[in-house]
């Protein structure tokens, strides 16, 4: 309960409840974790609901955040969908949930239906671009607010969600970064593993995060440069098994021994900080965070130009662009930034300009909380800025 001494008025912060995609923090999940964390309490109070055991389970515990196992089952079909929207449902009925806000279209459904049951306001946020199939199958019970990761995102989406809901919200906003301090001298040290040319991979482990395309530009790159290391940050989100044969792989390509696989980490920024350049030749993508953390370090980026990342790299000026699926292109990419250090540092100066720019975390948390006030309603808006 809070008191408001402006009118003498007391009233509860709204609560909503912030279902995962997985188990793990990566991705979609990352987005929740960012807005939980800079979640004005005074007004609203946030409940994590997560499919399993893990990572978003121990953090949420960590900061003394309510949270809820509730199994996911197959997220792609039907089967145990009326089972999970009405465990769903009573989870929302205890908190007395005004919201629920999901990660990502692939575990909205049963959101959704929950949400209709108990008439909680939903909100679906995106991050890989939904096919309308996708949109068709997921919206059902449509929410009634889209958010888009980037900010096109929403104009390419807005159509097929009218289609299903003509009266649902749709809008873009982009994810944001924290500026952080430069990681200290010891950390640097520590991740270049005594490298002089350092380059780094983050995301989960998978084709589409185009780990295969990254290896084999090291294995180019090892031919051209001496003492060269290459770090892989993510773990396996997707399919098990994945990290053993991108292993494989970097033994076939000769290149095991400066391959290093760091897993899933919380200091991701010391160890980005300590890459010359940072690398994401993604096959698909929403607005990746790994690509605005490294230009919020200060790091020259090459990336592919899928989803929203020209929107924050553009080619030659923020970052370089080089096509998927091109391990060519992308080790030329990474040897000219090795190569030519102005010019490197130039483009990585102005891409941390860029992100302190557009993509501060303090506009993206405004514009949530104004989303969720619209939702709410203008007596719930009006006692709670009270």
């Amino acid at each position: 309960m809070r008191f408001a001494p402006a009118t003498g008025e007391t009233f509860e912060p709204a609560t909503v409840v912030y279902v995962t995609n997985a188990a793990k923090i990566g991705g979609g999940n990352r987005v929740l974790v960012d807005i939980i964390e800079s979640l004005d309490r005074r007004r609203f109070q946030p409940v994590v609901v997560t499919p399993a055991h893990g990572a978003v389970l121990d953090w949420a515990r960590g900061s003394g955040i309510s949270c809820e196992v509730i199994p996911a089952g197959d997220w792609a079909g039907s089967r145990g969908l009326a089972a999970r929207a009405f465990r769903l449902a009573r989870c929302f009925r205890r908190h007395r949930a005004r919201i629920v806000h999901t990660a990502a279209h692939t575990c909205y459904r049963a959101v959704g239906l929950a949400g209709a049951m108990t008439g909680t306001a939903r909100v679906c946020h995106l991050g890989f671009p939904p096919t309308r199939d996708e949109v068709n199958w997921a919206f059902r019970w449509g929410p009634e607010a889209v958010v888009g990761c980037y900010r096109t995102q929403a104009d390419e989406v807005r159509a097929d969600v009218h289609a299903i809901r003509p009266d649902c919200r749709v809008i873009g906003i982009a994810n944001s970064v924290e500026l952080g301090a430069p990681a200290a001298d010891a950390d640097v040290l520590r991740w270049r593993f005594g490298g002089k040319h350092v380059a780094a991979i983050v995301g989960h482990l998978s084709e589409v995060k185009g780990y295969p395309t990254f290896l084999r530009a090291a294995a180019k790159l090892r031919q051209m440069f001496d003492d060269c290391v290459f770090l892989a940050v993510g773990e396996e989100m997707v399919a098990r098994g994945y990290r053993a044969e991108l292993e494989q792989l970097a033994a076939t390509l000769g290149v095991s021994d400066c391959v290093h696989f760091l897993g899933w980490r919380r200091d991701v920024r010391d160890i980005v900080s300590a890459a010359d350049v940072m690398a994401l030749p993604s096959q698909n993508e929403g607005l990746p965070l790994a690509v605005l953390e490294a230009m919020s370090c200060g790091r020259p980026v090459v990336a592919t130009p899928v989803g929203g990342v020209p929107e924050a790299i553009i080619n030659g000026v923020t970052g370089l662009l080089v096509p998927p699926s091109d391990p060519d292109a992308l080790a030329a990419a990474i040897a000219r930034l090795w190569r030519d250090r102005p010019f490197a540092a130039a483009i990585a100066g102005a891409g941390r300009a860029l992100v302190e720019a557009q993509f501060s975390r303090a506009a993206f948390i405004r514009r949530i909380e104004e989303l969720y006030d619209e939702l709410l309603g203008p007596r719930t808006r009006q006692r709670n800025i009270a």
